[in-house]
């Protein structure tokens, strides 16, 4: 009975220790699973972010080679090089291609004209006022960048703010002045720029039509302009767009020969003559996004790239902001 006994509490105690090694079998699979899934994640991420980092050099390599036109002119548009993909590839929206990967990988870029957009630094009051279409907001931006003045700062503020008295370097420092809201900001990011300098007129061929409003023309310049750009087969299509090649009076020659409307002598021809407007533009944005499928993983980056040499040492054309998301 005794050795019964024993062997009945060493099959129990055997049972129990395998019961137990079988949990610890069980846990350790289960983390060594997650660990491999995790793993494979991460690399699928990193693999997404190289492709959205090369997507950035292979847009410039297309802004590198868009330069001077068939006609010997320079000047952008909607419909050239670098707003269209290339038309072996599928189209991923205006301005943007889709570049197929290995291992069902892709890259998807857009690049978009910055000179379309009002110069954030040296834009005036009633510019901002009519963009934002408030002048407080407006009045917020100048004295942002101005000369140093203590009327101007809310030390007592909830929170605190003191204006930066200098020159905006990312649309970012916009959401930090009084009185800005989401609305402000969202109009304000999508049309102006802090990265054009002033010496970069706004493009006449790309600017938007709240860009042209703002920039002092009436609704009738505003649609004179858009219909002569559109051309008769609509803004979508590009084929029949007409283009400004040459800036200053040949602007108001063009719009007279195109839509028969002679603006010379005008406010709206001195403005559409002056240099405030111009047929081609320097800084761009590339938005790159590399997209894994198995895993799925997404990395985006998003580069401000001057055409032009940006100081010596440096390549044309050269990055002039990164952020990665």
């Amino acid at each position: 009975m005794r050795r019964a006994g024993r062997r009945g509490s060493i099959l129990i105690i055997s049972l129990s220790l395998v019961a137990v090694l079988s949990v610890l079998a069980v846990s350790v699979g289960r983390q060594l699973s997650l660990d491999v899934r995790l793993t494979k994640y991460r690399l699928a991420r990193e693999q997404a972010a190289a492709l959205a980092r090369s997507g950035v050099y292979l847009a410039i390599q297309r802004l590198a080679r868009d330069e001077a036109e068939s006609d010997g002119k320079v000047y952008d548009w909607l419909g050239d090089e670098w707003a269209t993909p290339p038309p072996s590839d599928p189209a991923d929206g205006p301005g943007g291609w889709v570049v197929p990967a290995p291992a069902q990988a892709e890259l998807r870029i857009h690049i978009s004209d910055e000179e379309r957009k009002l110069r954030l630094n040296d834009a005036t009051l009633q510019q901002l006022a009519r963009l934002t279409g408030d002048e407080a907001v407006a009045q917020a931006i100048i004295d942002a960048r101005d000369e140093p003045d203590a009327a101007e700062d809310s030390p007592a503020g909830t929170p605190p703010y003191f204006a930066k008295n200098g020159p905006f370097t990312a649309p970012e420092e916009l959401a930090d002045l009084p009185g800005m809201t989401p609305e402000h900001y969202e109009i304000l990011q999508g049309h102006a720029s802090p990265y054009p300098a002033s010496t970069e007129p706004l493009n006449l061929n790309t600017a938007t039509p709240e860009v042209l409003g703002a920039a002092g023309l009436t609704e009738r310049a505003v649609q004179l302009v858009l219909a002569y750009r559109d051309g008769p087969d609509g803004a979508e299509a590009h084929e029949q767009d007409g283009v400004f090649t040459e800036a200053g009076l040949a602007v108001l020659q063009t719009l007279k020969d195109a839509e028969g409307v002679d603006l010379t002598g005008t406010e709206d021809g001195n403005l559409l003559s002056s240099g405030l407007f111009g047929v081609s533009s320097t800084v761009f944005t590339v938005v790159a996004e590399g997209v894994t499928a198995h895993p799925a993983a997404r990395a985006r980056v998003e580069a401000v790239v001057r055409r032009a040499a940006c100081g010596e040492g440096l390549p044309e054309p050269c990055i002039i902001a990164w952020r990665e998301r």
